[in-house]
């Protein structure tokens, strides 16, 4: 009778650790993977923004929520410490990140949400839950502050402000539309003498112009390995794949002004479409006296 009593106590003990399992494991994960969190805010002159967010998160967790600062994000990528792509879905935004295995969540959006313009006054206004990091366009003069900042430092003639968490509204304009003109003034001259010294310095530099019309950056032959790229990278828009085939066409490297004509898109449209592949590890894109060269990374160029 002992023996048919234990088996039965078996059989249950078995189907409510069965039970249990599910819960356990819901309870596991069911707090917060987010560890730490740093943002930051890069204001261009158009009033678009590119908002950074890094979060440290625990690698154990299959997936965590974060919340974006629009409803409309454009060109956002969400990499992890590696800089690999993360797989997420998005409702409003509200963004769940399926990040098993990653201890970084990176993501990087543009808005224009964040900043509007009152006659020659640009004003961005944010509500931030922590402490975070403003970068303004360059040559700017800040107007107003609604609290005093934790840091403010200028770099590069870009300032650079550090703000606590809360309500921040910033009003600042750009330096050249603070120069107004004196009034009454003559400028027949001053344009006479640099119309003439313009037509003497065209004539020197037609003949360089015309001789570096062909030139590329990278003189080098460098074959592009398309199908390791196309095959890491399966979400790309068209005007990036544009882009990636120019590259290609060029020995792996062209000038970013070659880059505008090619797209035939704005400056900042195309800057911003070079930063997103930059972001993706596809492209580097360095200084070359007042010029930059965009080329694709050596990961992705056959040996």
């Amino acid at each position: 009778m002992k023996l048919l009593w234990k088996k039965p106590r078996t059989i249950i003990g078995t189907v409510l650790l069965l039970v249990f399992i599910p819960t356990l494991s819901s309870i596991a994960f069911a707090g917060n993977p987010i560890i730490s969190e740093s943002l930051s805010f890069f204001v261009y002159f158009d009033g678009y923004v590119q908002v950074s967010d890094v979060f440290e998160i625990n690698h154990t967790y299959p997936q965590a929520s974060i919340n974006l600062l629009t409803l409309e994000p454009q060109n956002l990528i969400i990499v992890d410490e590696q800089d690999n792509l993360l797989d997420y879905s998005i409702i409003n935004n509200q963004v769940t990140v399926f990040s098993l295995g990653a201890s970084q969540i990176k993501t990087s959006y543009f808005t224009s949400d964040l900043t509007f313009k009152t006659g020659k006054y640009w004003t961005i206004a944010l509500n931030t839950s922590i402490n975070s990091v403003i970068i303004l366009p360059e040559n700017t003069s800040i107007i107003s502050l609604n609290k005093i900042p934790e840091q403010i430092e200028s770099l590069d003639n870009q300032i650079r402000i550090e703000m606590s968490s809360g309500e921040i509204e910033i009003m600042y304009v750009a330096e050249h539309v603070l120069q107004e003109q004196p009034e009454n003034f003559d400028f027949l001259p001053i344009i006479l003498v640099t119309s003439l010294i313009g037509f003497a310095i065209f004539g020197i530099l037609l003949k360089k112009t015309r001789s570096k019309k062909s030139e590329t950056p990278q003189t080098i032959n460098k074959i592009m390995d398309t199908e390791k790229l196309f095959n890491q990278h399966k979400h790309l828009r068209l005007e990036e794949i544009q882009v990636i085939n120019f590259l290609g066409e060029n020995n792996a490297s062209a000038y970013e002004a070659q880059i505008y004509e090619k797209l035939n898109l704005p400056r900042t449209t195309t800057w911003r479409l070079l930063k997103r592949l930059q972001m993706m590890g596809i492209i580097n894109i360095e200084k070359s006296r007042r010029q930059n060269i965009v080329t694709i990374r050596k990961k992705y160029l056959k040996k």
